[in-house]
């Protein structure tokens, strides 16, 4: 039986060419978009899943408060946490720590002739390659990091240094701008990290290499004071880390006594390896940028969105062609066909268009797999999709929606009364009508809520990108300070100053500054000042930067009150600038009032010299922080970016000029810039990102519902066909058709806003809530998105409204 209901299924399709293929076309569309969508969700899922221990492996957090007030919460942690963990609790297995020196400094590796920048350059402890699951090709996991001086590398970066040649055993040099040297031997090659992988690196140096530098045991091993170690901890088995946590209060008074006797306390919190990348905490410190979770839902939603969509249109195509089968329904149980039977005919061809129509998808989604790689960036896999729980769900999903979908046409097409159809007198019921409007109105529902949400993410991202930071980063070049050197501490000031003044000289530059951070960078530790002219106020966290004498005017910052720093004034050195908020902060009635006075930090006095304008650091998902500038005039080591200010004619000349420049200054150091306001903007790289997604699905959303508005327009034509004769007879021109059949799908645009504004608001405003500065959500969205759909429809239903419009009334009637 089941081989008939295939056979017969298949003839009509093969019958019914242009109604199969946009069946399928919307069908194939909808699932495409609903695959792709969900194997980037599921992408964002999967990080970090190929780790063996993964269920057991946890990363220790950090929240710094101060005088009860949460100061920073950040992915890093003391330097002597991990040991300390395993040597307390039993139910740690093992515990490592990472030092992400390729964030830190500026490190140029040497190999022979090579000189090369690495970023992604990490110190790990030897028991680091134990705990995660990093595939080796060449040396021992568990040993090759054991040794002082030892380094594995990736792949690539085999290839990269030395090409064909056998990396074992060889040395290559890392230089940093705080002067440190390590020849270190190569001891392992791993494959290169997937792209799913929370924390991404080429080279790693054993941890022990730090053992050898100034003062290690101070500042590397047994310290509670330095925070920048990224530290994970293996459980056994069946581990309650919810109850392990409760220990920590404990342990922190155990291992960091003083702290509360300053105002302040540690507090730190477990982290599941798989949870790190997608994440809402938003700690600080990250090693590689991370997703937040609120925005892979809405993809969620507009995935099941789309593909709810296709299948109301499946639905709203069937019905409307049941007229074009109403004979062969009549005949059919005119010689005996039950009802049970007919249902299980056309489910069977319901479930076979869904089929089709999800192999073509994924035939789509294969082809274009490359172009697509390149637009979400990531790694396209069915095998990655399907085989997680997300895919699997999806499949489910996908199974019931095909048999839902396929369930409502064949009780309607099998519920035909054979004596009536056979007349020619099938009609079809007014609830059966109106199931089908209610569809269209679902479907533009959730088409003009991806409108809305489409216009409003764009407004927040162009917010973001064009609002006033309170600072100029356009048309400046930023580099990081020389990696290699080999000279004094006097030589390299020298060799500085010969930068600075060769590029003033030159005309396409306008201005050179220099500074300890830059906009888009995170200041990692605020400092602390004290007031002492208000009585009983506790010392205030501040985020401080090491600037020069040009850096303000370099990046447009206004001096409010007071001055600029100076070389010509000594005392300068031990004077700062602060920002407006900063003024507050620090208990001053206003801007005059804090120039010249005194605040203290570590005890030692610095004098105002100036108020700033308050700016954004970071990015507008954050709040302006308060600033204190501290001047350095005389030594250049203290300085990690240089800043250049080109003119716009010459922005060609000026690169080449400070590339020429760089290369007679600081030679072997690899000539790397970038422009400041592409550095900063890099922050909005995922938000960017989602607006495009959500836009070209929003799109692709409106089109596959336009399908469904075509098929419900010649469903309803041909019902009314005889009571648009007659009126034509009776005298109604063209322009009152066109009105008779248009102002009723105008009708369910406008219900369908009704429904799809409040939804719009509810969640898009809880999506702006994780931004600082965000924009206010206008009426006019809503108005814009209802009319914009509203234009949609009516171009839609255009042609078939004029081709019935212009019919011979006499056709019609004839049918009659």
């Amino acid at each position: 039986m089941l081989k008939n209901y295939v056979k017969v299924a298949w003839r009509n399709l093969v019958k019914n060419k242009t109604f199969s293929l946009i069946n399928i076309g919307g069908l194939a569309i909808g699932i495409a978009s609903a695959v792709l969508l969900l194997s980037f969700v599921a992408f964002q899922f999967s990080y970090d899943h190929f780790h063996a221990n993964r269920k057991n492996i946890y990363r220790v957090n950090l929240y710094s408060y101060q005088n009860g007030k949460l100061l920073f919460k950040t992915a890093e942690n003391y330097s002597a946490l991990a040991s300390a963990l395993k040597n307390d609790f039993p139910e740690i297995e093992n515990a490592t720590r990472l030092y992400n020196m390729g964030y830190k400094n500026n490190c140029v590796f040497t190999y022979q002739d090579i000189h090369f920048r690495e970023t992604k350059f990490l110190y790990a402890d030897a028991s680091f390659l134990t705990i995660f699951s990093f595939p080796f090709l060449k040396g021992n996991p568990a040993s090759a990091l054991a040794e002082p001086f030892s380094a594995v590398i990736s792949e690539s970066e085999a290839r990269k240094i030395f090409g064909s040649q056998d990396p074992m055993g060889k040395f290559i040099q890392m230089d940093d701008d705080d002067r440190n040297k390590e020849l270190c031997k190569i001891t392992g090659v791993f494959k290169d990290l997937p792209k799913n992988s929370h924390v991404q690196f080429h080279i790693l140096i054993s941890f022990k290499t730090l053992d050898q530098r100034r003062e290690a045991m101070k500042r590397y091993e047994s310290n509670w004071d330095r925070k920048d170690f990224y530290t994970y901890v293996l459980f056994r088995p069946g581990t309650d880390t919810k109850a392990f946590e409760n220990h920590f209060a404990s342990f922190i008074r155990k291992h960091i006594p003083e702290e509360k006797s300053q105002f302040k306390e540690s507090r730190f919190t477990l982290q599941p390896l798989d949870k790190i990348h997608l994440s809402s905490e938003n700690l600080t410190d990250e090693p590689e940028p991370t997703t937040h979770l609120k925005a892979m839902i809405f993809l969620i939603i507009i995935a099941f969105f789309i593909i709810s969509i296709a299948w109301l249109n499946y639905i709203n195509l069937t019905t409307a062609d049941s007229i074009n089968r109403a004979k062969e329904i009549g005949i059919r149980k005119v010689l005996g066909s039950g009802r049970k039977q007919l249902i299980r005919q056309f489910l069977t061809e319901s479930l076979s268009i869904n089929l089709i129509s999800f192999f073509i998808a994924l035939l789509l989604v294969y082809s274009f797999k490359s172009w697509l790689n390149r637009f979400f960036h990531f790694e396209f896999s069915f095998t990655d999709l399907f085989s997680n729980p997300y895919g699997q769900l999806f499949i489910g999903f996908m199974c019931l929606g095909a048999f839902l979908s396929g369930l409502y046409p064949a009780f309607v097409l099998s519920g035909f009364k054979p004596i009536m159809v056979l007349k020619g007198r099938m009609k079809s019921s007014p609830r059966g009508l109106a199931i089908r409007k209610y569809l269209v109105i679902f479907q533009f529902s959730l088409s003009i809520f991806l409108i809305i949400g489409t216009v409003i993410v764009q407004q927040q991202v162009n917010f973001m990108l064009h609002q006033n930071l309170g600072i100029n980063v356009s048309q400046v070049m930023v580099m990081d300070r020389p990696g290699r050197w080999d000279t004094t501490r006097s030589m390299h000031n020298v060799y500085v100053k010969r930068f600075k003044e060769s590029l003033m000289n030159n005309p396409s530059v306008e201005a050179v500054a220099m500074s300890g951070q830059i906009p888009g960078k995170e200041i990692r530790w605020p400092d602390d000042y004290l007031n002492k002219n208000k009585k009983d106020q506790a010392t205030v966290p501040i985020n401080s930067i090491v600037i020069d004498d040009d850096f303000l005017s370099v990046l447009g910052i206004h001096i409010l009150a007071g001055r600029n720093f100076s070389k010509a004034i000594k005392s300068d050195n031990e004077g700062l600038i602060i920002s407006e908020s900063a003024v507050k902060s620090l208990g001053f009635k206003n801007n005059q009032d804090a120039v010249g006075k005194e605040i203290y930090a570590y005890n030692d006095p610095y004098q105002i010299v100036g108020i700033v304008n308050d700016f954004n650091q970071m990015s507008l998902q954050k709040k302006a922080e308060p600033v204190v500038f501290q001047f350095n005039g005389s030594d250049a080591r203290e300085f990690e970016y240089y800043l250049v200010k080109v003119k716009s004619k010459n922005i060609r000349d000026a690169v080449r000029s400070v590339q020429n420049a760089w290369n007679e200054s600081f030679k072997d150091n690899p000539y790397e810039f970038t422009f400041l306001d592409d550095f900063f903007n890099r922050q909005y790289k995922s938000d960017i990102q989602f607006g495009i997604i959500f836009g070209v699905f929003s799109i692709v959303a409106i089109a596959i519902a336009c399908i469904g508005l075509i098929a419900l327009v010649a469903f309803m034509v041909k019902q009314r066909s005889r009571e648009i004769g007659v009126r034509k007879i009776l005298g109604a021109g063209m322009q009152d058709i066109i009105s008779l059949l248009t102002k009723e799908f105008a009708r369910l645009v406008l219900l369908a806003n009704l429904i799809a504004w409040p939804m719009g608001w509810l969640l898009m405003s809880n999506w702006l809530k994780d931004f600082a500065y965000r924009i206010h959500i206008s009426l006019w969205v809503f108005i814009i998105s209802g009319i914009v759909t509203l234009l949609i429809a009516l171009c839609t239903i255009s042609f078939q409204a004029i081709k019935t419009a212009i019919e011979n009334p006499v056709k019609s009637l004839r049918s009659e």
